[in-house]
């Protein structure tokens, strides 16, 4: 986020604009020539499989499909590439892509293993240096080229790090692979060769069409308003990866016991995570204005609409998301299938009702940004319900109940701060609104959940800094 706010005060809304339109194509082209196997390898990491034949499987699966890919790009770049400084913007990111495909054959050893620490360093090390690496382009020689250009160097030098971690310090000698370990990584990620193409254009799409059809400093404000998006859902990220290889050690058994853990360990994370998730949320609605314009500039501040819409995205996010882990766990991916490319008709029929038909020219009521963000929150949304009775129908976890709690104690803030912003635009009035009602909403939590105190225990942990230095020293590999 500091290196797109560092390239946002630089280079201005145009050139964030040129990077979140060349992620987005970047990411349809992953999504057509690059099928994912990374969930496989991920869940036969957590079922404690060999690592190092794992990473030798994961290695040579991805090293020939970005030969695939390299091979199809030089024969159709003629021709339907990009030219210029956006032709070379896409390839720098392009290429950042395929190198994050390979490095994700180690970084997910350390998920699937639960390390924690040594995986959060080197994605730390590598947005540090890609941070360090923005500051002396902007320094040097201002350039979105050369920007773009530091995202291969972060997946670059993640991956190397990765693997020299697993070698020398895990003990990890990377085997060749199998024809038993080729099979058992296709089995899984056979229904995923088409779910996770989808997948990938589902997330990517919407860059796109508002880069196409808003125009650039339009997609400079979207890509804004995901990036700050895009920090809440790292929050959430890494307790629900952790939750899939919680559930893929305890399904790995199929008995009565594993489906009881299953079921309350699920329940569990849900409640923890929407209790953290909830006031963060409102904290991103509350302070969209101030915090753009601090962080982006003044000229950034039209994002705010789609923040606060991608902020309703997050929360329905954390309510949706886990029960498509359990589905995965359960090796049932490929209920996906149908279902994914329904979801795709519909994404796309709304990205043209909302993004690529209206005239921005004309005073629209939603531009093109926010009719992005409006587009994202309804995939979300649709179908839910499916999910949550494929859950109930294989492993026995309904619809967590407690979640209503959660979402109407988060629209009650939101309206209470938006009222008070309506009489008054001062950050104060900001603060003073947004703690009222952070205050209201624990009260009321104190009175209908039980398990209100344990929560407020279990975050206080969280930011204490001995536990943490303790949880440091024990989980450092």
């Amino acid at each position: 986020m500091l290196a797109s706010v560092l390239v946002a005060r630089a280079l201005g809304p145009s050139a964030v604009g040129a990077i979140g339109f060349s992620l987005g194509l970047a990411g349809l082209v992953m999504a057509a020539l690059l099928p994912g196997f990374g969930l496989a390898h991920l869940k036969r990491v957590a079922e404690g499989q060999d690592i190092g034949r794992c990473v030798g499987t994961m290695l040579a699966i991805q090293s020939a499909l970005t030969l695939a890919v390299l091979i199809v790009a030089a024969a159709v770049w003629p021709i339907w590439g990009p030219s210029g400084d956006s032709g070379a913007v896409f390839a720098a990111i392009l290429a950042a892509q395929l190198a994050g495909a390979l490095a994700e054959a180690m970084l997910r050893v350390f998920v699937g293993r639960e390390w924690p620490v040594p995986y959060a360093g080197l994605l730390l090390g590598g947005r540090v240096l890609r941070l360090l690496l923005t500051v002396l382009i902007i320094v040097s020689v201002p350039s979105v080229v050369w920007v773009a250009v530091t995202f291969l160097a972060e997946n670059m030098a993640v991956g190397t790090a990765a693997l020299v971690v697993l070698v020398r310090h895990q003990n990890v000698r990377v085997r060749r692979p199998t024809r038993a370990s080729l099979v058992s990584y296709w089995t899984y990620a056979r229904p995923l060769l088409v779910t996770t193409p989808l997948g990938i254009v589902l997330d990517s799409a919407d860059r796109y069409v508002v880069g196409r059809f808003a125009g650039l400093t339009v997609s400079g404000y979207y890509h804004v308003a995901r990036a700050l998006w895009e920090v809440i859902g790292s929050l959430l990220a890494a307790p629900w990866t952790f939750l899939f290889t919680q559930l893929s050690a305890i399904y790995a058994a199929r008995t009565e016991e594993s489906g009881r853990r299953g079921r309350v360990f699920f329940a569990e994370a849900m409640d923890k995570v929407l209790f953290v998730a909830t006031p963060l949320a409102l904290l991103f609605w509350a302070f969209a204005e101030p915090l753009i314009a601090a962080l982006y500039g003044p000229s950034f501040v039209p994002a705010a609409p789609a923040v606060r819409i991608l902020v309703l995205a997050s929360i329905a996010m954390t309510i949706v998301d886990p029960y498509t882990l359990v589905v995965m766990a359960l090796d049932a991916a490929h209920r996906f299938i149908a279902v994914n490319v329904l979801r795709l008709g519909v994404y796309l029929v709304l990205l043209g009702l909302l993004v690529a038909v209206p005239s921005y020219d004309s005073g629209v009521v939603i531009d093109g940004a926010a009719g992005a963000a409006l587009t994202r929150l309804l995939l979300v949304l649709f179908p839910a319900w499916v999910y949550w009775r494929w859950t109930r129908e294989l492993a026995g976890i309904p619809f967590y109940r407690r979640a209503w709690t959660y979402v109407i104690g988060f629209l009650m803030m939101a309206i209470f701060v938006s009222a008070v912003q309506a009489l008054t635009e001062t950050v104060v009035a900001r603060m003073v609104a947004a703690a009222l009602a952070l205050a209201g909403y624990v009260l009321v939590l104190y009175v209908v959940h039980p398990d209100t105190p344990q929560n407020i225990r279990y975050v206080r942990s969280l930011f204490s800094p001995s536990q943490f230095l303790a949880f440091l020293a024990s989980r450092a590999g």
